[in-house]
């Protein structure tokens, strides 16, 4: 799994870069919540933790947004869109490591960060917007 700082990495270079969260958007708790599962599973935590799934994670911001008091709905919104990078960041480098045998530190990261911008838009999470569940 690929540690905090690559994730904070990815959310500033392609997601703020581009736009698609706010500058003042801080990620580091939907990060530290979507990675809480790997303690109880592992290295294998992206497959088996429940919130390790596209359609987990509007659950998981629903549970951060109530715990929160008055959110703005853009935050909201900035916090789905970093879970579903988080979820297509792991995936992907996962994937990578598996493929090349090697350690996380030794991976590509620009190419791997180009590659999981292009899942993230391709499936939409640029433009996924927060509504609470009525």
């Amino acid at each position: 799994m690929p540690t905090l700082k690559y994730h904070l990495r990815f959310d500033e270079e392609r997601l703020k870069k581009n736009r698609i969260i706010c500058d003042e958007t801080n990620g580091r708790a939907v990060h530290r919540r979507m990675d809480r599962g790997a303690k109880k599973y592992g290295p294998d935590h992206r497959e088996l933790d429940e919130w390790h799934d596209p359609e987990a994670i509007r659950d998981m911001i629903d549970g951060m947004v109530a715990s929160l008091n008055n959110i703005y709905p853009q935050t909201a919104t900035d916090y789905l869109r970093i879970a579903y990078g988080h979820y297509e960041l792991d995936k992907i480098a996962s994937k990578r490591k598996r493929e090349l045998d090697c350690s996380y530190s030794d991976l590509d990261w620009g190419t791997i960060f180009t590659d999981v911008y292009r899942n993230f838009k391709r499936n939409g999470y640029d433009e996924k917007v927060y509504q609470p569940r009525r």
